[in-house]
């Protein structure tokens, strides 16, 4: 049965795909961080486990990630559906609620993690998908940075409502709470998500159309473009530009022409060999990686520092989530401004800015003396974690958007859960380790400053080289 007319065009408005992905990505970091202040309590106090094995929480949620992000951005892309695998996530959160309603035992804990992992890998793709489906690059700035804003509101909710369920109801508080979130979900899904691909073929129709009738007008531009000559100033400034838009139809329509059946499944290594999605990649590894280092250790440090319950400790995440949504609009405000004015290539130059704000707020939590420094010095972090992590996000919806069809669009979000999760197994169980070992500002120097170098070293591969190619091109014609 079709739903009613209103419903139907409520369905087919970009804005509804970007709200519904909103409250996806609320729903998402919401029940991610339920356990986040009675991680400690659980697993020390009632479960007896060693301090060192914390990271293993963790990483078996990068595990999970690493399942999930690995297969569903092809899945999405080889039969076209984007509905589908964000039930599946929304479904995942209620198995997961029950496991965790029923856990008495580390291994539980871990199961509960793993399938965490999963519905929020999936869940996260889906999200950036379907905003990049229906949303032209130049906006993808301020859009994903909006989905960041609900992401870091459940953020800043979730440790704390976590932490009251936990010491009223114990791990039974939170499977609920995860179990009501995940229904939820579903219910909103199948009353307000249409696949969004059928919008992005709906918004391609018209723009033919459209091109169609003014094809004259485009006769005339395309003569104006290909009888001017640009200046040296001209080259330097499109040089990033022309790499992005050149490199990316290559790959993209050389592996279409591969795939049978009616999907569009172009292979994840073949984007990730190019430099423009490669440093992106690698950016989204450093700056979610370093957050899940430090959602690890900072509850331990409170711990141990301060002898802060689980509810005070919570309290910590509120302040930081707090000034991250009134300073997230701002960052991808910045980031649409800066591209339109100053080309695509400004991306990644905010993302290696990024690394070095980050490296910065690193020393400041590493060196803070007291509670509220740590907490300022943590906040700092995220607000320029990311700064990072918003334009390397809209940067593969660039890349994916200059191919024409969005083809490969979800396995391109995918290398991002791919590297998150990737993150999640490798640092936090070392994060966790060195601390345990050596200490708080040995493991948050020698760690972030690593990464952060790697970082920026990796994102300005691609405009350097773009830079060096077009001094050659002059010299050549000089």
């Amino acid at each position: 049965m079709k739903p009613p007319l209103i419903l139907q065009k409520i369905r087919s408005k970009p804005a509804t795909v970007w709200a519904t992905s909103a409250a996806i990505a609320l729903v998402n970091r919401l029940i991610y961080t339920l356990t986040i202040a009675c991680i400690p309590d659980l697993l020390q106090r009632s479960m007896k486990v060693p301090r060192a094995s914390n990271g293993i929480i963790t990483a078996a949620f990068g595990i999970g990630g690493l399942l999930g992000g690995g297969t569903i951005g092809y899945i999405s892309d080889r039969f076209q559906t984007r509905l589908i695998p964000q039930l599946t996530a929304a479904f995942l959160y209620v198995v997961a609620g029950i496991v965790f309603f029923f856990s008495k035992q580390f291994y539980q804990i871990v199961i509960f993690r793993i399938i965490l992992g999963v519905a929020s890998s999936i869940a996260d793709t889906m999200l950036f998908t379907t905003v990049a489906d229906v949303y032209p690059a130049k906006l993808l700035g301020f859009k994903m940075a909006v989905l960041f804003v609900f992401d870091n509101i459940g953020n800043m909710m979730g440790p704390i409502l976590g932490g009251k369920a936990y010491e009223k109801m114990g791990v039974g508080g939170i499977g609920i709470i995860a179990m009501g979130l995940g229904v939820a979900e579903m219910l909103m899904i199948l009353v307000f998500v249409r696949n969004s691909l059928d919008i992005r073929q709906a918004q391609t129709r018209r723009f033919t159309v459209s091109q169609a009738t003014s094809a004259s007008d485009v006769l005339v531009i395309e003569s104006t473009i290909v009888s001017s000559t640009p200046s040296s100033s001209d080259l330097q400034k499109t040089a990033t530009e022309d790499c992005v838009s050149v490199d990316a139809p290559s790959v993209l329509e050389s592996t279409r022409t591969e795939q049978s059946g009616g999907g569009q499944g172009v292979p994840m290594w073949r984007i990730l060999l190019k430099l423009q999605v490669l440093g992106p990649t690698v950016s989204i590894f450093v700056a979610t990686g370093l957050q899940s280092v430090i959602e690890t250790v900072f509850p331990l440090r409170l711990f141990d520092r301060f002898g802060y319950s689980p509810e005070v400790i919570g309290f910590a995440f509120l302040i930081v989530g707090g000034i991250l949504i009134l300073a997230m609009p701002l960052v991808g405000w910045l980031n649409d401004r800066a591209v339109s004015q100053l080309g695509e290539h400004m991306r990644f130059y905010m993302i290696s800015l990024g690394a070095l704000f980050m490296l910065i707020s690193l020393v400041i939590t590493a060196l803070a003396p007291r509670y509220s420094v740590l907490v300022f010095g943590y906040a700092v972090f995220g607000v320029t974690s990311m700064v990072a992590v918003v334009p390397a996000q809209s940067a593969f919806g660039d890349f994916i958007n200059a191919g024409g069809e969005g083809g490969g669009m979800a396995q391109a979000f995918s290398l991002a859960w791919l590297a998150e999760g990737l993150a999640n197994i490798v640092l936090p169980p070392v994060a966790s380790g060195l601390y345990a070992t050596v200490g708080w500002l040995p493991m948050l120097m020698v760690l972030g400053g690593g990464l952060c170098v790697a970082c920026a070293a990796a994102v300005l591969a691609f405009p350097l080289r773009c830079i060096w190619r077009s001094r050659q091109e002059r010299l050549r014609g000089d």
